[in-house]
């Protein structure tokens, strides 16, 4: 009999202790923030100014990210944090982000659903130096369309969010989502678990809860 409940005890167990694992796994932006900002350390980046990443940075934080086991939202979001404070701005390319792509998994359709990086001109970050900049600014070369599983987001060329705190992208501008007869503003996207993300949308009681795949080395 003892050995009958010890065999059900280690099979309730064994789900929490698979989910801690992979938990584990996964940093998240908190843990990752200062390992990020060692690497940002290394790059000739200078207070009131924008710092344009070249192929090489681009390639050597998205192996950080993979190494750190982050998605791409958790890596904007580190990026973030150290630029604000330091009154910097960052400008990473669509370009050099495809080059990326030839040895990196950026996170798959999901990720790239919200960050359409085939149409990507550049994305920036960090302190507002003009009126026009936002805490995350993403320009396209076009407008674009994207299936995020509560609709069809429609992104204009010029979107992002204007606000953004730890683990949270706020006021989102330029993308709509539509579906059948409903239509409504994207408002946040929420990094509310290490590897995971909830989009809110204007109107919706709940927001869309997803896993936000990490960067990962294409094999």
């Amino acid at each position: 009999m003892k050995a009958i409940i010890r065999t059900i005890s280690v099979c309730l167990l064994l789900p929490i202790s698979i989910t801690s694992f992979f938990a584990q796994e996964r940093l998240g932006s908190d843990l990752a923030a200062p390992k990020v900002s060692v690497f940002l350390q290394t790059l000739p980046i200078k207070g009131n100014q924008l710092y344009s990443f070249s192929d090489a940075d681009t390639d050597n934080l998205i192996n950080l990210a993979a190494t750190l086991h982050i998605n791409v939202f958790e890596m904007i979001d580190c990026i973030f944090r150290y630029a604000e404070q330091l009154n910097m701005r960052i400008l990473i390319s669509g370009t050099s982000l495809r080059k990326a792509q030839t040895n990196y998994d950026l996170g798959g359709e999901r990720v790239l659903a919200i960050l359409p990086v085939t149409k990507l001109k550049y994305l920036e970050t960090g302190a507002i130096f003009s009126p026009s900049q936002k805490d995350f600014d993403i320009v396209l070369e076009e407008g674009h369309q994207s299936y995020i599983e509560i609709g069809t987001a429609v992104y204009e060329p010029h979107f992002g969010f204007s606000r953004m705190t730890p683990n949270l992208f706020d006021q989102a501008y330029g993308i709509t989502v539509k579906k059948l007869f409903f239509s409504s503003q994207l408002e946040k996207l929420e990094l509310y678990s290490p590897g995971k993300g909830a989009i809110y949308v204007k109107g919706l009681s709940r927001p869309k809860r997803w896993n936000l795949n990490v960067v990962t080395i294409r094999k």
